[in-house]
């Protein structure tokens, strides 16, 4: 027995096939926020009271930065020594090369997260992440 479709249904069939065929041969037509990560580049340096923390933005799949982010949002918390409710200033400097580089002013030394979100180009979602250093005061 064979079933006979109406020729819209014909044409709509045909349309999900087709854009499933594309979306898994072409991966990076839903790749998304998770796809990226903060690392930091090094151990952060001290001077004055201000410890200078540098990060790289990079895209997973192939571990290349991304020197063209826009980090929009950075804050610190010194929650990984369990007390996310204390916060400490966060001042972002110019990036260079890939890395951005924040000044933090710890009220103490410890392990202090810096929680970051940025816009890259060509992704709809905002990329958060956590990184997290030893600072001193």
């Amino acid at each position: 027995m064979t079933t006979k479709f109406p020729g819209s249904l014909k044409l709509v069939l045909a349309t999900i096939t087709f854009s499933a065929a594309i979306l898994v041969s072409n991966p990076m037509a839903y790749a998304a926020a998770q796809d990226y990560c903060f690392e930091l580049t090094g151990k952060p340096t001290a001077s004055a009271g201000t410890n200078t923390v540098q990060v790289r933005l990079v895209h997973v799949a192939d571990g290349k930065p991304v020197p063209d982010a826009v980090i929009f949002e950075s804050k610190a918390d010194m929650g990984p020594s369990g007390m996310a409710t204390m916060p400490a200033p966060v001042k972002p400097m110019p990036a260079k090369d890939g890395i951005y580089s924040f000044a933090v002013e710890p009220a103490m030394t410890g392990t202090w997260a810096l929680h970051l979100a940025a816009k890259v180009q060509g992704e709809a979602e905002t990329v958060t992440g956590t990184i997290d250093a030893d600072l001193v005061k």
